[in-house]
């Protein structure tokens, strides 16, 4: 080693034998290390209580401050303390500021529904829309016993249901498909009026149904024809995709009707002074097409018989007429579905010689409680439309229409 890099010589602060340079001072590695650590001390921790004591006298290092105060006055610099010498550790890294992806609604600080909110589009007068024709239609219809020729033998309700089901769709089916292109004023009305029939016709065939009281009768079917429509429809796309009879962006959106959702217009002047873009948190969000999409798929993989579709068609229904009714539709909801369910037991059981069928149960349920959620959240949103006078139309019976 060359001369001039060869330091060696007491420790200037104790005497002992230096290691080198530590601070810019010749020192041992004890009081290198006795600087790096006090050397930040408060200035009152800093001084000596006796004053002035011998401190370093036969190598007496007893007094900190005074050990301090040496190093101080022979030259050691705490700017010459290193830091960040470790290029492995993170314990000086700086973490990643994560932020929330940017929206309107954090921008603006304000929820999503409430986006919309303008006071001079608000509308606290609202048009009503009378649908007594249909409740004085679904009465008569309730009131006759339905006539289905052909009917095959049917041991019980839910099968009777199936094949009613069944024949319902094929007389629909001669008739043909329709496109829908805009969905407007119209349009709305009409899919909502031949649902809410549809529906009707349907439960009409239901030999326990037709013993209840026609107040009960109506309740149900009054509150209930979303959730049977909803569920029906997306077994029609499901079934009409899988049988190759149009692509996966066309969805059955009405008795014999669809739409393509890749090329469809909405109008909604006709019920609101907001634009669509404006109600996006009500119609069509992200999140209602991603739950849609998975119900679909689900369906699909599953393939539900007639049988299996009528008890799903049933229990949805009916648990949510039973949910928002309470009391006596309550009551006569669960009874129904109770007797439905050892139909369809006998079914697992008898027919398919599947004792164990509670998982493939439990499947179809799932997609039935997707459904009730849905349901539910729509109607929050129709409570929120109502608070914020969103909509400029209302209906005569508007307990038919708050999951529309």
């Amino acid at each position: 080693m060359p001369a001039s890099l060869f330091l060696s010589g007491p420790c200037k602060i104790c005497g002992q034998n230096t290691s080198g340079k530590h601070f810019g001072v010749l020192s041992c590695r004890a009081c290198a290390a006795f600087f790096r650590r006090a050397a930040l001390w408060s200035p009152k921790k800093a001084h000596c209580p006796r004053g002035n004591c011998a401190s370093f006298e036969n190598k007496n290092l007893n007094c900190k401050q005074c050990r301090l105060k040496k190093c101080i006055d022979v030259g050691m610099d705490i700017s010459k303390f290193q830091t960040n010498r470790d290029s492995i550790s993170s314990a000086c890294k700086k973490p990643a500021i994560i932020t929330r992806p940017q929206s309107l609604a954090t921008f603006l600080g304000r929820p999503e529904f409430m986006l919309c909110c303008e006071p001079d589009k608000a509308s606290p007068v609202k048009l009503t829309i009378d649908v007594t024709y249909l409740i004085d239609i679904a009465r008569n219809m309730l009131q006759k016993k339905p006539t289905f020729p052909n009917m095959p033998s049917c041991s019980n309700s839910l099968e009777i249901l199936s094949s009613s089901l069944d024949k319902m769709r094929s007389l629909k089916a001669n008739e043909g498909i329709k496109f829908i292109k805009k969905l407007g004023r119209d349009e709305s009305l009409y899919t909502w009026e031949q649902g809410f029939l549809r529906v009707v016709e349907w439960f009409s065939y239901f030999p326990e149904f037709r013993e209840l009281d026609e107040s009960v009768k109506l309740e149900i079917v009054k509150t209930s024809w979303v959730a049977w429509t909803r569920l029906d429809k997306i077994f029609e796309t499901a079934a009409n995709q899988k049988n190759g009879v149009f692509g996966d962006s066309i969805l059955m959106v009405g008795n014999e009707c669809c739409m393509d959702m890749n090329d469809y217009e909405v109008d909604l002047s006709w019920c609101t002074n907001y634009s669509l873009e404006q109600l996006a948190y009500f119609f069509l969000t992200p999140e209602d097409i991603k739950n849609y999409c998975e119900v679909l798929q689900y369906i699909k993989d599953l393939d539900p018989s007639g049988i299996e579709v009528s008890y799903m068609l049933l229990q949805l229904s009916l648990y949510h007429a039973g949910s928002k009714g309470q009391g006596k539709v309550m009551e006569v909801a669960e009874m129904l579905l109770e007797a439905q369910a050892d139909n369809l037991h006998k079914y697992y059981v008898e027919k398919l010689k599947m004792p164990n069928y509670s998982s493939r149960l439990s499947q179809l349920m799932k997609i039935n409680r997707l459904l009730e959620a849905d349901l539910r959240l729509r109607i929050d949103k129709k409570r929120i439309a109502d608070v914020f006078d969103i909509l400029k139309v209302d209906f005569s019976h508007p307990e038919m229409y708050d999951t529309t």
